[in-house]
């Protein structure tokens, strides 16, 4: 059986350390299981002709109708113009000395018209379900293109980020997803959304780097001379109050600040302040400053995950949706949030005792595991038929012919119990 994986990974516009590692780390843990698999170069569909080795030259040919925010986009890209292109590069290099993948880069139109040659088509994490403004879902993250109908379909920590769905927009979404033969996704909310609206079995899985040691990561890790230093790592959202949680703990520790970010000039650190902004690095330099870090502050989701991994003391800031939520609270881990509001709590957090937490880990990352792999090793044996809208059209009529009278009553029932609530609350 052939395995085609879809994520987000090659091309991201902010080059994120996460988006190359995870589909990679996903890609060897099958091999590891004697399960090959070929990564799907892919452009998403919001992705456009953004140019992402030189930001710079985009927005000089595609200004912003804001005058203030052209000049700021213009100065920020040109100030970091040799350092995004050191970054981009080590991107590069990453992927073509880490990936099986395919020859041809596909486009969202490349994946209606032409089949890329999979009998199974695995989506694969991170924030692949969302729906966009400008350009809706991406079919491609979906499984729902063209050519992949009647394909195996297999989704492993899929989410949908930080927003939910319109009426019109949910009912796209489970028309979409309703011929995915085994849904895992990464958030508990997205779990019971789809719980909730539909019959459909989902299952609650780890994160694809979970899926790997510690050990596999500082085999790519290249360490930095800098050693005893407290790491910032801020993306997407400013994060006022963690950056001075940050600083006020580096303060009181005699540490410096490492800060892992586009922003050079930080308003919110303070002068004097043993501070360094490091931009061009690659992924095994990430994993290198987050590896030998004493203490790392994040609004990252993917850096509390390896935080977690690395069994380092961390602190999570402020972050739009609910995926840092949901990975904190699955390893008993919410006390490390820094609220908005008390910037100082860090300095009175007790350390992590990592022995309860690897524990969880541990049972979590096999639940994972099983369900990838047998999710695998079934599609592997069966001979695959397309059941679109099956559970929507169908649900009162067996899916199987073997299957047992007393599942079928048990769908009924689901399925009256949520006519009942949804009658009350009308």
């Amino acid at each position: 059986m052939k395995i085609g994986i879809i994520s987000i990974n090659a091309h991201t516009k902010v080059l994120n350390f996460a988006s190359p590692l995870h589909s990679y780390a996903f890609q060897a843990f099958l091999e590891d299981n004697g399960i090959e698999s070929t990564i799907i170069d892919y452009k998403p569909v919001y992705y456009g002709k953004f140019d992402v080795r030189h930001p710079l030259f985009y927005y000089v040919d595609h200004p912003d109708n804001d005058p203030v925010v052209q000049a700021r986009l213009l100065k920020k890209w040109k100030n970091l113009f040799y350092e995004r292109e050191y970054r981009f590069d080590r991107f590069e290099e990453f992927i073509q000395k880490y990936y099986k993948k395919t020859d041809v880069c596909y486009d969202a139109k490349m994946m209606e018209t032409v089949d890329a040659g999979f009998d199974c088509y695995i989506c694969v994490t991170d924030v692949i379900w969302k729906y966009n403004p400008k350009n809706g879902f991406d079919r491609g993250y979906l499984l729902a293109c063209k050519q992949m109908e009647g394909k195996k379909k297999i989704a492993y920590a899929a989410s949908r980020g930080a927003k939910g769905y319109t009426a019109d927009q949910n009912k796209e979404f489970f028309d979409y997803i309703s011929d995915i033969d085994y849904i895992s996704v990464r958030e508990k909310s997205l779990k019971e959304h789809i719980e909730k609206d539909s019959d459909l079995p989902v299952t609650h899985v780890l994160d694809p780097v979970f899926l790997q040691e510690k050990e596999f990561y500082y085999d790519l890790a290249i360490q930095p001379e800098k050693k005893g230093y407290v790491l910032l790592y801020i993306v997407m959202e400013k994060a006022k109050s963690l950056v001075k949680a940050a600083v006020q703990f580096a303060e009181l520790h005699n540490l410096e600040v490492i800060e892992l970010s586009e922003n050079k000039e930080d308003e919110n650190i303070p002068k004097g302040t043993h501070h360094k902004v490091i931009y061009d690095l690659g992924v095994e330099e990430w994993l290198g400053y987050m590896q030998n870090a004493e203490y790392i502050f994040t609004n990252s989701f993917h850096a509390c995950c390896f935080s977690i991994i690395f069994g380092k003391q961390f602190f999570a800031g402020d972050r739009s949706g609910d995926k840092i939520d949901s990975v904190l609270e699955m390893f008993k881990l919410s006390s490390r949030r820094i609220s908005g509001s008390s910037p100082d709590m860090a300095n009175s957090m007790a350390d992590i005792n990592y022995e309860a937490i690897d524990k969880l880990r541990y049972e979590y990352m096999q639940s994972s595991k099983d369900f990838i792999l047998n999710a695998i090793h079934d599609m592997e044996k069966k001979p695959h038929e397309n059941h679109k809208n099956l559970v929507h059209a169908d649900v009162y009529t067996r899916k199987d012919p073997k299957e047992p009278i007393t599942n079928l009553f048990d769908r009924w029932f689901k399925k009256l119990k949520k006519f009942v609530k949804k009658l009350i609350n009308y």
